[in-house]
């Protein structure tokens, strides 16, 4: 007789870090310096290339992703990865979800329960561009390479105040669709 254990939404989670762990550590991942290497907790802040000091952050109150002031002690700025550099999923514990694309240009980065996006799985899966000359790469759909997460204001040239999007590298300044991987404790 064979036996299943039910797991726990939470300790799936738990199980998923945990896994993860080793893969965070050969993703090859772009980090701001070599001291921001992966350690122990596998977790990571993705800081804009163009805002320095500003970084990813998952929402507390609904499904969406805002570009917040680097806090290290916010659990919604803080992400798991896994997968390689060139298809890796990006899994917030604090929400229990993972950030998702939702189609078109300047298409809203959301969060979302894995294996729920209406794009499919690709919709769940990011890739980081080549490395720019300022440092950091691009931060791209899987789903869609040429939708690039954008940190930037739609009115002017600062971080923006809103939701967080996608945008098409060819439309506008590119560095602020790049970004950095920050190993944080």
């Amino acid at each position: 007789m064979t036996r299943t254990k039910r797991v726990s939404r939470g300790r799936r989670s738990l199980g998923l870090a945990t896994a993860g762990l080793a893969t965070v550590l050969l993703t090859g991942l772009p980090v701001a310096s070599a001291s921001a290497a992966p350690h122990a907790s596998g977790s990571v802040m993705i800081e804009s290339g163009a805002f320095h000091g500003f970084v990813l952050c998952a929402s507390a109150n609904d499904e969406s992703v805002w570009l917040k002031t680097i806090d290290t002690a916010n659990p919604y700025c803080k992400w798991k990865v896994f997968g390689s550099s060139s298809q890796f999923t990006l899994y917030n514990a604090a929400k229990d979800q993972v950030m998702a694309y939702t189609g078109g240009n300047q298409g809203a980065v959301v969060m979302e329960d894995q294996g729920t996006s209406p794009l499919g799985a690709n919709g769940e899966l990011w890739s980081w561009g080549g490395e720019e000359d300022w440092g950091a790469s691009a931060l791209q759909s899987f789903w869609d390479s040429g939708q690039n997460v954008d940190a930037m204001a739609t009115d002017g040239d600062y971080a923006r105040q809103d939701a967080v999007h996608t945008r098409g590298w060819r439309h506008g300044n590119q560095r602020e669709l790049t970004w950095n991987a920050i190993t944080v404790g």
